[in-house]
């Protein structure tokens, strides 16, 4: 049977390769496709952004290849252009039978439903539940009674609501990503690419829905691959594309359970070994008192790092004020002290840190803001992932900003939402975000990185707002010779700052070229 996949993305970098590198891939519809693909289906993938033509592309496609099932994926801000390829789709062949997954159709079916033009949601994991789906539809059946799977009746319009099956813990029986199905939407296949650790997340932090997620079903929602087979897919993937020299690791925290993370690094360093070219790992750390209180335990950590070849860790400073980490955010608990003490060992044993940033949270004052600077100034590291805060569906944060009354009448623009300030707070205001974001660079790293580092990175926050002029600028860089040749020698030219001989950031970078 032939099947069509779509992703959304908003910044691309070309029309006709929108994507710039493996790590923009996402797992979610990633592994729907290629369980699919596993499963003896005829599976094509489209990445779509706001320039491609997709009516055209769409009715190419359904004319040609005569799909009968589509496969869509949104979190709820991409939702209204996923809603836009249902229409299209039903418009131009209303037989195909079209599913909704993702974040969007688990935490709010209810409303996701409402859009006519969808067959079915998938709510929690839908590995399984779509090769059922594929098979009945396969047998000229209508769906009925598979788990996950929300179905409208085709002659009623009602909504059966088929039971929600178990959390599958057995990670290890997922077919590997199939990369190839992305291979001609990418730009750079070459550069660093993903793989998954394990799913779900221990913490209760009020800015994501991951708490939402667990209570959808059954069964170990916190699941680990083994080493082993994670491991099998890296090499794999050095195989296919011999020109990878950087992995990311993609996992909520390996600090949730240090004993696997020690194992998964000592694992890595043996196979790491064994090879003639070493790859580079990178990976997020979520750090907690009963870790960073034990610099017996986190230097043991950092030394398997260093073995390993984990050189560059993600950690989750998200504020720099302790009041806000503690009381609005509910972060696992440490000090700034500890933070700052840990990142300064982490880079004596070459490790390098970006913190991620994250700033107009509700409840956050100005002052607040001003105490992240401080730290991230006092700590001085190798990068920062900066993100203005967007109120998902099903997180705690999007109850309080209902209640607090600071999500603007018309609703909250989904275009650009981590660059783009959405609320009014009434000691944070939403201008006074969005220039914050902007001048952050300068306020943190005034006298410790050059003036054209900092420029750069200014002119980078500022563009990220509007998409279309983002998206030139990331398409001149990865693809104009003369655009990628400045832009890599101010990359090189940033490593040597104010203050030091040089800036151990030089493994940071490597993973954010042509990052705009």
């Amino acid at each position: 049977m032939r099947i069509g996949c779509v992703y959304s993305i908003e910044n691309y970098c070309s029309v006709e390769k929108p994507l710039r590198s493996p790590m923009e891939i996402p797992f979610g519809i990633s592994i729907i496709a290629t369980v699919l693909k596993v499963a003896k289906h005829n599976v094509d993938l489209f990445v779509i952004s706001p320039v491609t033509p997709l009516r055209k592309i769409l009715e190419d496609y359904i004319k040609n290849k005569k799909p009968q099932l589509f496969c869509l994926s949104a979190v709820s801000s991409q939702f209204p252009v996923i809603e836009h390829v249902a229409a299209l789709v039903k418009e131009i062949d209303p037989s195909i039978f079209v599913i909704l997954g993702g974040h969007h159709a688990s935490l709010a079916p209810d409303q996701a439903i409402k859009c006519q033009n969808l067959d079915a949601l998938c709510v929690s994991e839908g590995d399984s539940a779509v090769v059922q789906l594929a098979s009945q539809l396969k047998d000229d059946k209508w769906p009925t009674g598979i788990p996950n799977l929300w179905i409208r009746d085709p002659d009623t319009k009602e909504i059966e609501k088929y039971s929600t099956a178990p959390f599958n813990e057995e990670l290890d029986t997922i077919p590997h990503v199939d990369r190839t199905l992305w291979e001609s939407w990418i730009a750079n296949p070459h550069e660093e690419a993903s793989v998954l650790v394990g799913r779900g997340c221990p913490y209760k932090c009020t800015y994501c829905s991951n708490h939402a997620m667990e209570e959808l079903a059954e069964g170990k929602y916190v699941r680990y691959r083994s080493p082993e087979d994670m491991i099998l897919e890296i090499d794999t993937l050095t195989h296919q594309y011999p020109r990878m020299r950087h992995v990311y690791l993609e996992i909520e925290t390996v600090g949730a359970d240090i004993t696997k993370g020690i194992d998964l690094f000592e694992k890595l360093a043996d196979y790491n070994n064994k090879r003639e070219e070493k790859l580079s790992f990178r990976i997020n750390l979520a750090l907690h008192s009963n870790f960073v209180r034990s610099e017996e335990k986190f230097r043991k950590f950092l030394e398997l790092c260093q073995k390993a070849n984990v050189n560059a860790l993600n950690v989750g400073l998200e504020s720099g004020s302790e009041r806000v980490r503690r009381q609005i955010l509910k972060r696992p608990r440490y000090t700034n002290e500890e933070l700052i003490g840990f990142c300064k060992t982490a880079r004596e044993f070459g490790v390098a840190t970006s913190l991620l940033v994250l700033m107009g949270i509700p409840g956050e004052t100005f002052d607040d803001y001003l105490e992240t600077v401080r730290v991230v100034r006092d700590l001085q590291p190798e990068d920062v992932q900066l993100s203005i805060f967007y109120p998902y569906l099903g997180t705690d944060l999007y109850n309080v900003a209902v209640e607090q009354g600071v999500i603007p009448e018309g609703g909250t623009e989904p275009s650009n939402e981590r660059h783009r300030a959405t609320l009014e707070l009434p000691n944070f205001p939403k201008w006074r975000i969005q220039f914050e974001f902007i001048y952050f660079w300068h306020r943190s790293f005034k006298g410790h990185w050059s003036m054209d580092k900092i420029f750069m990175k200014m002119l980078r926050a500022f563009l990220l707002r509007f998409t279309r002029i983002s998206a030139i600028a990331r398409y001149l860089i990865v693809n104009n010779r003369l655009c990628k040749f400045i832009f890599q020698t101010y990359i090189e030219g940033s490593k040597k700052v104010v203050g030091r001989k040089e800036e151990p950031m030089g493994t940071m970078t490597s993973y954010h070229t042509g990052e705009l």
